[in-house]
């Protein structure tokens, strides 16, 4: 079962976005087209951390649904990154020439970051390994 602090630990990833991509708006150079392309790159990785969040809250009770919830939210949080470069590729020039490519996939790292290290500090020291005397 997830707890309340599980649950909010979540938010962890798209607060590290917003706050990158706040920082990217605060030192940006003037003119509407690299902030266009910073809030492009922003709302495609927050859109992908929040559903991944979402799907992380769902309660699951089996292992097998445990690894699908985990590789839900790994696709959910890759692969609206993943489209939104292939739009700049195929279709959005001006957001591309911008930037908007350069900044996706770093907001993209500074989520997988955030999430990597949500999940290496928040877990406890794990399950009580048995003596060798003890029967399992």
């Amino acid at each position: 079962m997830r707890t309340a602090a599980s649950r909010l630990g979540g938010l962890i990833a798209p607060a590290a976005v917003a706050v990158a991509a706040a920082g990217a708006l605060a030192v940006a150079p003037p003119g509407p087209e690299p902030r266009r392309a910073i809030t492009f790159a922003a709302c495609v990785c927050l859109t992908g951390s929040i559903a991944a969040w979402l799907v992380g809250c769902w309660p699951v009770t089996t292992p097998s649904a445990r690894v699908t919830a985990g590789l839900a939210a790994t696709g959910l949080r890759l692969f609206p990154a993943l489209v939104g470069l292939g739009w700049l590729q195929a279709g959005g020039k001006d957001l591309a020439a911008a930037g908007a490519g350069e900044r996706l996939v770093i907001f993209y790292l500074v989520s997988l970051a955030a999430e990597l290290a949500r999940m290496i500090m928040g877990r406890g020291p794990g399950p009580r390994r048995p003596r060798p005397d003890e029967v399992i």
